[in-house]
């Protein structure tokens, strides 16, 4: 535990996001890295179910996280804004399922390739996804069918 924060350390320079240390706890900024024993380590993955219904509002994730867990957000009812850094690869299946709020989803990343399963099912009806403007194409075939509502626009 680093602050209000929980990790597990996965390699020797890496380590996983997994979770709050108070559920009470509202805005959550993943770091790129943390030091942990007067080490640094980079913060590469957010674990499966690492804030599952919790009452959290914001996420900022940092740009060394290049995967986010399978049902990592899932049933955060209170959810409105998710920022993804700029390495973020794979967004597991459920990731952000059943957020209700969840209104703006602001993908950084030019690597993103993988999107799980339901990964958007059940997020804000006119939700909007706002991805790089050259990977905007992309993006809109790689995020369709992922369980969001018609509504949902992918901008640039």
């Amino acid at each position: 535990t680093v602050g209000a924060y929980k990790y597990k350390i996965s390699e020797r320079s890496e380590v996983i996001f997994a979770g709050v240390k108070n559920k009470k706890t509202t805005k959550v900024s993943i770091p790129q890295t943390v030091k942990i024993g007067g080490k640094n380590f980079k913060v590469t993955s957010i674990a499966d179910g690492a804030l599952k219904k919790t009452k959290i509002v914001s996420v900022s994730i940092g740009n060394n996280v290049k995967l986010i867990g399978n049902s990592a957000f899932e049933n955060c009812s209170r959810l409105t804004k998710v920022t993804a850094g700029t390495s973020t690869f794979k967004i597991g299946k459920n990731a952000f399922k059943n957020c209700k709020k969840l209104k703006n989803i602001n993908i950084k990343s030019t690597k993103l390739r993988i999107v799980g399963a339901n990964a958007l099912k059940g997020v804000w009806a006119n939700a909007k996804i706002k991805v790089p403007a050259k990977k905007l194409k992309t993006y809109k075939k790689l995020l369709k069918g992922k369980g969001q509502g018609k509504k949902v626009k992918i901008i640039k």
